[in-house]
């Protein structure tokens, strides 16, 4: 690791304990900072910024954060380039894309101090839950994700990661573990419940991470329990996104999400306006690193609850109590095989001229993909090989075009979507 990047992780974890008016202080000269290099280099920032007739030097408060409109995933879609900052050769970008939780893929580009400054996020999480700099780590990622080169670090026994295909069949993984007895194991949640299965199911013995993270989706009492009968280890949950890196993280005391609040500004909203303590809202977020792609008052499509307690573990970092984030379903092989809802979502993200999309699986031998994508016939086909490849032989796929996809009854976006009723995965197992 760098010498500047080790001072940066060491004034990243003092921040975690700085002083409320100082971290507040903070974030107002980063989000200024934000505001004027969007005014100067976005012309999609500038013109959203006029049409409420503000300019920068109306910033004079974090509250003056609020006159500003607030950003959709589609809205940046559609500006594209003029929603970067012209002073960042494309050269120097490097680009993330989303994960497929969503529905709506979306790439962004961010400079390399911003992705460093990810990592770091990531770091002090992992550092407030007991991690140490030669823990071996596994982690479950989609195939894009893998990183097979080690840097100079890893090979004398620091930061060592070890990434596994999400596409493995359990067993692959099951080996993995074994063979790396990994300190820290980290994943999808819906991977890892599919993970713990095949742990009880096999009777593995297995050595105890010292920590388990869970991230991306919900994560509900049952798979809580399920986790730690499995892996032996109480998990600890990340909320974040591609956009913005880790938002909030529990702590050991897991009594809420630490909201990274000294690098990003988290509101949750009601109607417009912002929620009251204790109240669930629409989470809207503000990067307060992110030079090549200004990420100014963004909505996640996640709803979540700030809360007015203090951690017990002494952190600054205000808390969300609760987050209900995107839902999705586990989808079934005809053999009765669960499979993860990524391995499909990020199959189809990887199709260009895929706008939004929606898998439904209708049956055990059925899934329909509802799709809102450009015309070309090619992307319908791209969608349904992907597919296909990813259940499996046995499985009808139907890959449908749509003017638009509707969110279910509560509001809420579902990319995933199984209609199989546990009767259903009884029967095939039994045949």
């Amino acid at each position: 690791m760098p010498v500047s990047m080790l001072h940066d992780m060491w004034r990243l974890n003092r921040q975690q304990w700085a002083a409320e008016d100082d971290l507040r202080d903070l974030r107002f000269v980063k989000a200024r900072g934000q505001i004027v290099r969007a005014w100067r280099y976005s012309p999609f920032y500038r013109e959203r910024f006029k049409s409420v007739g503000f300019q920068p030097n109306d910033f004079r408060t974090l509250d003056d954060l609020r006159r500003l409109p607030v950003v959709t995933k589609a809205e940046l879609t559609a500006a594209g380039e003029e929603a970067y900052c012209e002073d960042r050769k494309k050269s120097s970008r490097v680009w993330l894309k989303t994960s497929g939780s969503s529905g709506s893929p979306l790439s962004l580009p961010f400079t390399r101090a911003d992705k460093a400054r990810r990592a770091l996020k990531e770091l002090r999480a992992l550092l407030a839950n007991g991690y140490s700099f030669g823990d071996r780590m596994m982690i479950l990622v989609e195939p894009r994700c893998l990183v097979e080169k080690q840097a100079w670090m890893q090979k004398l026994g620091f930061l060592r990661r070890e990434y596994v295909s999400i596409f493995a069949e359990e067993s692959q993984q099951l080996a993995k573990m074994r063979s790396l007895r990994p300190q820290v194991v980290y994943g999808y949640t819906s991977t890892l419940r599919i993970l713990a299965d095949a742990i009880l199911s096999d009777g593995a013995r297995l050595s105890r991470p010292k920590i388990l993270v869970s991230s991306a989706e919900l994560l509900d009492l049952s798979t809580r329990r399920l986790l730690k009968e499995a892996f032996g280890v109480e998990p600890v949950d990340f909320y974040g996104s591609m956009e913005f890196g880790w938002i909030a993280w529990q702590c050991s005391e897991r009594r809420g999400y630490h909201v990274n609040s000294d690098c990003l500004i988290v509101e949750s909203l009601r109607d417009g306006r912002p929620a009251e303590p204790g109240q669930e809202g629409e989470l809207v977020v503000t990067n307060l690193h992110s030079d090549a792609a200004p990420l100014i008052r963004y909505a996640t499509g996640d709803a979540g609850v700030l809360g007015r307690e203090k951690c017990s573990c002494g952190r600054s970092l205000p808390l969300l109590t609760a987050i209900s984030g995107r839902l999705v379903d586990f989808l079934v092989r005809p053999d009765g095989h669960k499979l993860s809802p990524y391995v499909v979502t990020c199959a189809i993200e990887d199709v260009p001229g895929v706008r939004q999309f929606q898998v439904v699986q209708t049956s055990p031998d059925e899934v329909t993909v509802h799709l809102i994508a450009s015309t070309d016939r090619s992307t319908v086909e791209q969608v349904r090989t992907a597919v296909a490849s990813a259940m499996g032989i046995g499985t009808r796929i139907v890959v449908e075009q749509a003017s638009s996809l509707s969110p279910e009854p509560n509001g809420k976006f579902k990319v995933v979507k199984s209609m199989i009723r546990p009767g259903d995965q009884a029967l095939l197992r039994a045949g």
